[in-house]
């Protein structure tokens, strides 16, 4: 894992892509991810929005990592891209409707 807890590089970011779409990762039932890096993402120059992408970390489990879009649509590759998200298991609500489905 990075020092920071959700900012990665291009190059892993990639890397991560590309193992989930050439192996299936293990799924989980969900993610959550601190808001301070969403908004992160969201405050950089020309962001509009963002786009998220499966992808599989180092041991084959399904993740997503974050980048931030423009105004056309445009992954915004140079600023600010995000993963290391906190799987459902283990970090779940179990409350939560979405927990049983």
């Amino acid at each position: 894992m990075a020092a920071d807890p959700h900012r990665i590089p291009l190059a892993d970011a990639l890397a991560m892509v590309q193992r989930a779409r050439l192996t299936p990762p293990t799924m989980v039932k969900g993610w959550s991810i601190d808001g301070a890096i969403v908004k992160e993402i969201l405050s950089q120059p020309g962001a509009t929005g963002l786009r998220a992408y499966l992808a599989a970390n180092g041991d084959g489990q399904a993740t997503l990592v974050f980048v931030g879009i423009d105004g056309r649509g445009r992954d915004i590759t140079e600023g600010t891209i995000a993963e290391y998200l906190f799987p459902c298991p283990p970090v779940c609500d179990e409350a939560s409707p979405f927990y049983g489905v």
